[in-house]
């Protein structure tokens, strides 16, 4: 398996940036390298529930945006991944103004299919608090980019 060109992976990267609801996330890609990646965005008006924590459903994207990066990292030359399944479990809340971290994992690239792994952080003066894990099975298609 070879990694991604540097300019396949900045197309892509530069699509999920693009990204409406990305972008209204403040979503940044800080590393995506070896099949680890990890991003962070906001909790902010966009990202909150009417009781001004994260929106589970926003978790759930990001934590599939986590896999991918970590999948570009290391996808074959001229394929792509589409989520073909997704678990994500909610552990505890962000409140607004969090900066949520999220890194996700290969487990497995095969033929067909991708596996990978993530979890949710929050910083805080004791450390970093875990609110939130994930799985997501890719499927591998033909890049269309």
């Amino acid at each position: 398996m070879s990694a991604a060109s540097p300019d396949r992976r900045a197309i892509a990267s530069g699509r999920i940036l693009a990204h409406p609801l990305h972008a209204a996330s403040g979503l940044v890609i800080v590393s995506s390298t070896g099949g680890r990646s990890e991003i962070t965005f906001a909790v902010n008006d966009f990202t909150a529930n009417v009781i001004d924590t994260l929106h589970g459903g926003i978790l759930y994207a990001m934590v599939d945006v986590a896999a991918f990066m970590a999948l570009l990292s290391v996808i074959p030359e001229g394929m792509h991944g589409v989520t073909a399944d997704i678990q994500v479990s909610v552990l505890r809340a962000a409140k607004k103004g969090d900066t949520v971290h999220v890194r996700g994992w290969v487990d497995r690239v095969g033929r067909t299919l991708a596996n990978m792994r993530a979890e949710a952080f929050v910083p805080g003066p004791d450390g970093e608090r875990l609110i939130g894990t994930g799985t997501v099975v890719k499927s591998l298609i033909p890049a269309p980019y």
